[in-house]
């Protein structure tokens, strides 16, 4: 099955509603959540993981440990021959009432929840109640997983979720691989050698019986007690038998170790530098699990079938203990999996804006905020990118992905903030953060230098979806403004102004209202400020902009001899910048 939607509400960290915390994968093979600390980032990668292996949740798995916010999981997966096949092999007599369910002939949604009731000052948690979608009625109903069931072989044809921690044990590569490649063994055992396999088993158990005889372990364990329960008499020692025979594990299986040899730059081996895991590091470490992981479908020897995903790889901040170099390796690795003829997913928490490439396709950016009413997802997908850029294709797209990229490759961080200011360019850029410096340091506004004032209405479209607050600062070129409007931003009847206003006014009306100021400059920032309206003391030099030393320069002069020396003087808010700056920073709906 293909994972098209998964929704969580009121699962530790995360609440305010299903449809608030909705990933959708439709068309995305690799998907990057990010936001702030402690906002509910990893729960999402723990949620999926634990609905797949059908666990119980405890009070703390609730959010607020509330009885009054049940914990919901929703799903939406896509059904391919193979899983009706597989279904039609397993449970014969279901097929019928599973395809029911299937909306479009190839889509099933399932819901299971938790209910959480406080019994005489106790928690009690009910058993999950699972329910399936009728596209028929439009209701739900009470059929767990479309009647075929969880354990017996919906989760079969799910997405097998791998989950890679941010701080894995040294252990936890070799479970890994040993994993992986018991599972290859099970799966070619014939029926023959399965059934030798279960003699062998049960011969083994009987000699562990001789063995290790249980009314000896039990006399034991009397006499223990005996003595024990005389300094603690509420409480007895009891001994279990925890060696369980397992197929191709430890008895009748191989175990696997893994180790990292070092190499010399010519290739031949290095035994003078350690290679343990202390020596390695856990970026090293982590870095291999994934490989591993992504290679599994190898090691197991499954045939790769376009857009067929048999897991989700849940990686959780991968941008840890990586330089720089590094990182950029492995997120390409990690956007690799775009490949529709790789049987991967992968959904990564992340902190990091350096994982984040606008340019690759099949992916997917989401930004999880918290408010008032509970935890919240916003999404931007190809389509989303490609109706902000106007782009007419998807290479289109990727073209001028790459040229903002190039332009400003510190764009992704703006999504991290949760109000950004759009100026056109350096000069704009260089004297607001000087400004800011002075006026308020503590202030959170993102300044993102979009390069040309073409480009503004885009970066409108990008924050609004990801609803962060934008303010707008731009020249008037040669467009007269009109008539303010009811929010006291400047009007235009046409050219790039007009857009950069039109987008704006929608991000006002917004709900919530994203829309911060829209403010001009009269012809250009040069002029403007070179305006007799200006006091001398903060007059821009025409001599100075009509140099050639280029915009920075020249601005950065401004500045550092004409703004900063002055900036005490109560005729500073002659300047159109910093009038607009100390609106921008005490602006409030």
């Amino acid at each position: 099955m293909r994972l098209i939607k998964f929704s969580v509400n009121n699962f530790r960290a995360i609440s305010g509603g299903l449809e608030n915390n909705q990933i959708n994968f439709d068309g995305s093979n690799t998907i990057f959540i990010f936001g702030q600390n402690n906002v509910g980032k990893s729960t999402f990668l723990a949620a999926y993981d634990f609905i797949f292996n059908d666990k119980t949740p405890v009070f703390d798995d609730f959010y607020r440990r509330d009885p009054d916010k049940p914990i919901e999981f929703e799903l939406e997966l896509g059904v391919d021959a193979i899983d009706k096949a597989y279904i039609a092999e397993k449970q014969e007599n279901k097929v019928a009432s599973f395809n029911k369910y299937l909306y479009e002939d190839s889509v099933i949604r399932i819901k299971r929840t938790f209910v959480l009731t406080i019994d005489k000052g106790k928690p009690k948690i009910d058993k999950s109640k699972d329910v399936t979608w009728n596209p028929v009625t439009n209701v739900w109903d009470n059929s767990a997983f479309g009647s075929i069931g969880l354990i017996t072989v919906f989760q079969a044809l799910m997405p097998t979720p791998i989950l890679i921690k941010a701080m894995p044990s040294e252990q936890e590569i070799e479970n890994v691989v040993n994993e992986i490649l018991a599972s290859k063994a099970k799966s070619k055992l014939s029926e023959d050698e399965f059934h030798e396999l279960t003699e062998a088993r049960d011969k083994v158990k009987n000699l562990q019986e001789k063995m290790y005889n249980p009314v000896s372990i039990a006399s034991y364990q009397e006499e223990v007690n005996n003595h024990f329960q005389q300094l603690f008499p509420d409480t007895t020692i009891e001994i279990e038998d925890s060696d369980k025979v397992k197929w191709t594990e430890d008895k009748f299986g191989k175990k696997f170790n893994v180790e990292f040899k070092k190499q010399n730059p010519d290739g031949s081996p290095d035994t003078e530098t350690p290679s343990s895991y202390n020596s390695i590091g856990h970026g090293a470490v982590r870095s291999a699990i994934f490989s591993l992981l992504l290679m599994r479908d190898i090691a197991e020897e499954l045939p790769r079938q376009a857009d067929r995903k048999e897991y989700l790889i849940l990686f959780e901040e991968p941008e840890l203990f990586l330089y720089p170099r590094l990182l950029k390796s492995l997120r390409e690795l990690i956007y690799a999996v775009s490949d529709l003829n790789f049987p991967y997913q992968v959904l990564c928490a992340s902190h990091s804006p350096q994982m984040i490439d606008l340019s690759k396709r099949n992916s997917t950016l989401i930004r999880m905020v918290r408010n008032v009413t509970g935890t919240k997802l916003y999404q931007i997908k190809d389509e989303d990118l490609q109706e902000a850029k106007e782009a007419k294709s998807i290479e289109d797209l990727k073209q001028a992905m790459y040229e903002v990229l190039r332009f400003n490759p510190y764009i992704c961080e703006s999504f991290y903030a949760d109000e950004v200011l759009l100026v056109e360019g350096p000069t704009e850029e260089i004297i607001v953060r000087g400004l800011l410096q002075k006026i308020n340091p503590d202030k959170d506004l993102f300044i993102v230098n979009c390069g040309t004032v073409t480009n503004i209405p885009f970066y409108q479209k990008v924050y609004r979806k990801f609803a962060i607050r934008s303010h707008v600062i731009c020249d008037t070129d040669k467009q007269e403004s009109g008539i303010p409007d009811d929010f006291g931003n400047p009007t235009f009847a046409g050219g790039i102004q007009n857009s950069i206003y039109n987008e704006h006014l929608l991000n006002c009306n917004n709900i919530p209202r994203i829309g911060g100021l829209l403010r001009t400059h009269i012809t250009t920032f040069e002029v403007a400020h070179a305006n007799e309206t200006v006091d001398i003391l903060f007059k821009y030099s025409k001599d100075d902009y009509l140099k050639s030393d280029g915009k920075p320069y020249n601005a950065n002069k401004y500045w550092r001899e004409i703004l900063e020396p002055n900036f005490e003087n109560e005729l500073r808010l002659t300047a159109p910048i910093i009038s607009y700056i100390e609106e921008i920073i005490n602006f409030k709906w």
